[in-house]
């Protein structure tokens, strides 16, 4: 598969305007084997032909897409978050939590449980670009590397063990997804889904250039309740942008 400059830069531009991911130079490996993923799939046999077929096909430009946002991602990541939650939030306050950049559901259903372990009052709404991430967490079956971090009290508690086919594989138990909501959001181009106390907008503003970060974190800030936590990864930060938060600790601030 070849990629001339004039392709991936076509290819780049479309991404960054429908999900503000910004594939600079350094992401052109990542760009080619993603697309190599999507043209064998589609049994496409050029680079303009794969093109030509995203520009006249829909389903296929959600596929593309969906197959760039895709992220690495594991139960109880950057756990200390939940952490701060359980020890400064109390647990009688009813809370309203968007998982924003949900992927495929880890990280909504970590906090969820761990809340519910808790006794908390809460719902979640989770959202995230990509329609596969969407459907393999509200699914909610994982291969067994996903919950290495888990606790095994907690992972017997809220988690079902697969047999046969499924035997490398767990479920998460309906009383953890009746808490938590999937649904569709692009975080550039949509309108804000309500008004929450905690927003976790994690590990996905390392994708974004600075002027793409200070239009999420607006809208992030317009989503929050006064006195309300933003939470975002533990390799991010808002220096250089301009927001209304007040630095708690590293990657976790108030609005």
């Amino acid at each position: 598969m070849v990629t001339t400059e004039s392709q991936y830069k076509k290819l780049r531009d479309l991404v960054y305007r429908e999900s503000g991911i910004n594939l600079h130079e350094g992401k052109l490996e990542l760009l080619k084997a993603r697309l190599a993923k999507r043209m064998r799939i589609t049994r496409t046999q050029s680079v303009h032909e794969y093109m030509k077929l995203i520009n006249s096909d829909a389903n296929e430009f959600v596929n593309f897409i969906d197959t760039i946002s895709t992220n690495h991602t594991y139960f109880f990541r950057e756990n200390h978050h939940c952490e701060f939650i359980i020890r400064n939030i109390r647990n009688s306050d009813p809370l309203n939590i968007w998982s924003a950049a949900s992927s495929s559901g880890e990280e909504a259903y970590s906090i969820a449980i761990q809340l519910l372990n808790e006794d908390f009052n809460f719902k979640i709404f989770a959202s995230d670009i990509s329609n596969t991430m969407l459907s393999l967490a509200r699914r909610g079956i994982y291969h067994k590397d996903k919950v290495r971090l888990v606790p095994l009290q907690i992972l017997r508690r809220y988690f079902q063990r697969g047999y046969n086919r499924w035997k490398d594989h767990v479920k998460i138990k309906k009383e953890v997804k009746d808490h938590v909501t999937f649904k569709k959001h692009n975080l550039i181009s949509d309108s804000s889904p309500g008004l929450f106390h905690i927003i976790f907008c994690r590990n996905v503003m390392i994708y974004f250039d600075e002027d793409t970060k200070q239009r999420v974190i607006s809208k992030l800030h317009g989503s929050l309740e006064h006195g309300g936590y933003l939470i975002i990864g533990a390799a991010e930060g808002l220096v250089g942008l301009e927001h209304g938060f007040t630095y708690l600790q590293p990657s976790i601030y108030r609005k």
